[in-house]
């Protein structure tokens, strides 16, 4: 069996924390649980504690095999009990433990594999390793999976590890599984909007307020923009920092927006800058080539009418000398 630790360095959490739990059995009385932050040790939800509403099917509420976010109601370490409660938990404070858990689940993941690849045979050994580092930097923190935080920034700074009590071999091999697990990606951030002028300047205007826009692209944030369908206009970036990306998209519009403003056109976001999907591009991308091969398609349209005139052209052309040749003919007669 794989050795495992608890997620923190408590070894039970205390009476108000909301914690995730998985259902292991459904009995009449009520579901017994168990807790994934703490070793799975068991717990209990009297069907009473499920729901504030009337309960008209157990299973609704809960069902074997599934996670589920509880607020602890009591706890009695000396005999194990653990009492909880799924109606007591808020929307925010469940909203707060989920991104607690995934964080502290990360750090327990990065902590099991570098255990495992160095060979460790027992719980205390890889409880011994959070100790030293994981809880160290919760303590540190003054909250739990603040350890997290800390990692990710192990990535780009390394010697953050040298604080933790621990031979150069594992500090290494921490180092490695840290940066392979949580180096972040590269965010495509996007924004949509529409600029036109109707003045006199008209066009000369909208290039004059997007090329403003376009002198704060940078090495670090580099910027573009695409032609949708006028006046819709597709602002875009990809960058390591979401934060700075989306603000940066931001002071681009505004630019943008003044820029425009002065010369007596309007301005309107369609959309706000957001992180988006692969698949967001993608259909993008199918936008802009349906759009170019719209283009082609009239430019050909336009092409057939020149040839159809010149063609007409040719035509009464040709009638014309008929024409002045039969005159020729009839007056030497």
């Amino acid at each position: 069996m794989p050795i495992q630790c608890r997620f923190y360095e408590d070894l039970f959490p205390d009476v108000g924390d909301v914690v995730v739990v998985m259902v292991k059995v459904i009995q009449s009385m009520g579901s017994y649980v168990e807790l994934l932050e703490y070793k799975n040790i068991g717990g209990m939800i009297l069907h009473s504690e499920l729901s504030r509403r009337r309960i008209r099917s157990i299973s609704k509420l809960v069902r074997i095999g599934s996670n589920t976010e509880v607020t602890v109601v009591r706890v009695d370490s000396d005999k194990g009990y653990i009492d909880l409660s799924k109606r007591r938990a808020s929307a925010e404070e469940i909203a707060k433990c989920k991104e607690r858990f995934a964080k502290a689940k990360a750090v327990n993941q990065i902590l099991r594999n570098v255990a495992e690849k160095l060979n460790y045979e027992t719980d205390e050994q890889l409880e011994e390793l959070c100790k030293k580092t994981a809880w160290y930097f919760d303590k540190k923190t003054g909250r739990k999976a603040g350890s997290y935080d800390v990692f990710k920034r192990v990535v780009n700074s390394p010697e953050i590890l040298d604080e933790c009590d621990i031979d150069e071999a594992t500090k290494e091999m921490l180092l490695i599984d840290i940066r392979h697990r949580l180096t972040p990606k590269a965010v495509k951030i996007r924004a949509d909007f529409e600029v036109s002028c109707f003045t006199y300047d008209g066009i000369d205007a909208v290039k004059s307020a997007l090329r403003s826009g376009l002198d704060l692209n940078s090495d670090s944030l580099p910027i573009r923009i695409n032609l949708i369908a006028p006046p819709l206009y597709v602002l875009t970036t990809q960058t390591m920092d979401r934060a700075a990306g989306l603000d940066h998209l931001n002071e681009v519009l505004n630019v943008i927006k003044k820029s425009i403003d002065s010369q007596g056109g309007s301005f309107k976001i369609q959309q706000a800058p957001r992180v988006v999907s692969d698949t967001d591009e993608a259909d993008l991308q199918r936008q802009m080539d349906e759009l170019e091969k719209a283009n082609r398609e009239v430019s050909g349209d336009e092409d057939d009418d020149d040839d159809d005139e010149e063609d007409e052209d040719d035509d009464e052309e040709g009638e014309d000398e008929e024409a002045s040749e039969d005159g020729d003919q009839n007056g030497h007669k």
